[in-house]
């Protein structure tokens, strides 16, 4: 054999070894949307939970020959309006695809972009959203196509998280916080936490019951410290019931309805006997600690925003 067929065959090689390589860096996992839990259901309407690698939740969302798909935890502050749903097709058997796939990089333990399949009056797509942000990035034809941009996706995602880290200086010598302000946020930290890991485990009848039992606790053994824990699960329980009721008031759990968390919060504020300023003082602790508001109510959803009002 010449130099020449040798220095052919060991590029055609490199190029597979690099091909194979690049391709081994991303991998697929899946899940089956058909089996995944119905959460909440009415006439002609019904939410599916799925839950990917690294608790990762897509929620699925038909109404009314529309499909929508939202990732907790992230984009949950968000509800789907009616610009986010794709129409159905009427000769669909169904809404979407019966497998959802979780494209993640290699020896990382959550997915960076999920891929599902509408059947939609347009077309068959495949609907790509990354999960950063939980924004949709792409619709796309084949799966060759989808697993293409996935992978530039995370790919991207990837550096810019490490020149983010990189860009990184620690503080030499952080300020320490009052011993008071640190046990609230610990203690609010902690709430938010547990009713995380109860809500991806029984959903949100369970999360009410953690409610009931930290104000039943508080009222045994009042402190500021359980009165944190329990403002924490409280918000927390009804920050994660709003996105997935979205535009679906008659379903959304009336515990955390309108000042729901706000006056229960009042009460035990009230059994403390705290004045305006200690009131403030401690909203403003935990807001820090779990980065929401636990004082103003956020703004209700208008009805021709709402994805399940079509009356325009």
């Amino acid at each position: 054999m010449n130099i020449l067929k040798l220095s052919t065959l060991s590029l055609l090689a490199s190029l597979c070894l690099t091909s194979s390589a690049q391709t081994a860096e991303f991998r697929s996992t899946y899940s089956e949307t058909l089996t995944c839990p119905v959460t909440e259901e009415a006439a002609d309407a019904f939410i599916r939970e799925c839950i990917g690698p690294g608790n990762v939740r897509a929620v699925l969302q038909y109404v009314d020959g529309l499909f929508g798909v939202f990732y907790l935890p992230m984009g949950g502050d968000t509800p789907l309006q009616l610009a986010d749903m794709l129409e159905i097709s009427p000769n669909a058997r169904l809404p979407y695809g019966a497998k959802l796939e979780w494209r993640q990089r290699i020896g990382e333990p959550a997915p960076c972009v999920a891929i599902i399949r509408a059947y939609t009056t347009r077309g068959e797509f495949l609907v790509l959203n990354e999960l950063v942000t939980g924004r949709r990035i792409a619709k796309v034809r084949t799966n060759q196509q989808a697993r293409t941009v996935a992978d530039r996706v995370c790919g991207k995602a990837a550096t810019s998280v490490a020149s983010a880290e990189s860009k990184i200086v620690p503080s030499s010598k952080p300020e320490a916080p009052s011993s008071e302000n640190s046990s609230l946020a610990s203690a609010a930290r902690n709430g938010r936490e547990r009713v995380l890991r109860v809500f991806t485990q029984v959903g949100i009848s369970g999360v009410i019951e953690e409610v009931e039992q930290c104000y039943s606790d508080f009222d045994r053994y009042p402190s500021l410290a359980k009165l944190a824990e329990c403002a924490a699960i409280d918000f927390t329980g009804a920050d994660a019931d709003r996105p997935v009721m979205g535009g679906m008031p008659d379903l959304r759990q009336s515990f955390f309805a309108k000042d729901g968390p706000s006056g229960r919060i009042a009460a035990s504020m009230d059994k403390l006997g705290l004045d305006e300023k200690a009131r403030q003082t401690f909203n403003d602790e935990i807001e820090a600690s779990i980065s929401m508001s636990v004082v103003a109510p956020r703004p209700t959803i208008k009805e021709s925003e709402s994805v399940f009002d079509f009356s325009q």
